[in-house]
């Protein structure tokens, strides 16, 4: 399924760098999202966590553009990522509906990561009491 992927181009050091800048970008939001919304109602997690999925479908071509740049110096200087995605899109990416790449089934990934995060319930956090 993969054999055709893009990431399978670059010198094991770039896979390498590739992995770790997406393992980073993955830990990074599902730490957001749990600080975030830890402390809201569930529907306000979900709202939140789609949301965040949402913003990283948007603006992180343009963060593995920079990274590209880094291995492919002749790479121009470039916004990649105007205008922003659709909502439509990140959805049909949470689905497996996307592109069939690396790239768009880790975003999926992502997506149900933060949407799991979103239903659980900080144990250690005491519940909001209303007065």
């Amino acid at each position: 399924m993969y054999e055709n992927d893009s990431f399978f181009d670059l010198s094991t050091w770039g896979q390498i760098g590739l992995a770790c800048l997406s393992l980073l970008l993955f830990v990074l939001f599902l730490i957001t999202a749990w600080r975030l919304f830890r402390d809201r109602p569930v529907w306000l997690r979900l709202l939140g966590a789609l949301t965040l999925f949402w913003v990283f479908v948007w603006v992180s071509p343009q963060i593995y553009y920079q990274y590209y740049r880094i291995l492919i110096p002749t790479l121009p200087v470039q916004w990649v990522i105007w205008p922003p995605r659709s909502p439509y899109e990140a959805l049909t990416l949470l689905f497996f509906q996307g592109p069939q790449n690396l790239s768009a089934h880790g975003q999926a990934i992502l997506g149900w990561s933060l949407v799991a995060i979103a239903l659980v319930r900080n144990r250690m956090t005491p519940r909001r009491s209303d007065p």
